[in-house]
């Protein structure tokens, strides 16, 4: 497993894994891959359509983003499963 991720770049994917995303970034769930993958978003409260904000990226660990007013830890095998386009604003 390669340890260089890619950046978050709309300019060079559609949509990209939430994993690429980084602090700060504003993106929109789209889809989520497969049907297990789907039920662990969706006890985040992350469904596709969901709109989430990316709090930071723990090294070699999860994601962490805020949906509505909770932050969770998204571990980076489900954030990978996760597929998302950048929103721009709030």
């Amino acid at each position: 497993m390669s340890s260089d991720r890619s950046q978050f770049d709309p300019s060079t994917c559609e949509t990209c894994p939430l994993s690429s995303a980084r602090k700060g970034d504003r993106v929109q769930i789209v889809a989520v891959d497969d049907e297990h993958a789907r039920v662990q978003a969706l006890r985040f409260g992350m469904a596709e359509g969901a709109c989430v904000e990316c709090i930071t990226r723990i090294p070699a660990g999860p994601i962490v983003v805020r949906s509505g007013r909770q932050e969770i830890a998204v571990g980076r095998s489900l954030a990978d499963r996760i597929r998302v386009r950048k929103r721009e604003g709030r």
